[in-house]
């Protein structure tokens, strides 16, 4: 399974909370969370058509993001991505 499949599944479950997945240094949100993260939390949202947008959160700063995250009460998961074990990899985290 890919990982942009493996992606859209988690936004399917988690419907109503912002999805981050851990990849490698960055934790990363795509697509309506992207969107929602750079208007309440000013991050930086790269766009590669006009419904393809992802933002990424460097893992040494999420603990600054996730306490701002925090008061804007919006619901968060944060999972953690192993490509090598695709889909069982994934860690929950919150």
């Amino acid at each position: 399974m890919s990982f942009s499949k493996m992606l859209e599944i988690l936004q399917e479950r988690n419907e109503k909370k912002i999805v981050l997945i851990r990849l490698g240094m960055f934790y990363i949100a795509t697509g309506r969370d992207a969107v929602l993260l750079h208007d309440k939390l000013n991050l930086k949202c790269t766009c590669f058509t006009d419904n393809v947008c992802k933002v990424g959160i460097p893992v040494i700063a999420i603990d600054k993001y996730i306490e701002k995250l925090d008061k804007t009460g919006y619901g968060y998961v944060i999972y953690n991505y192993n490509k090598d074990i695709c889909y069982r990899g994934l860690s929950y985290y919150m």
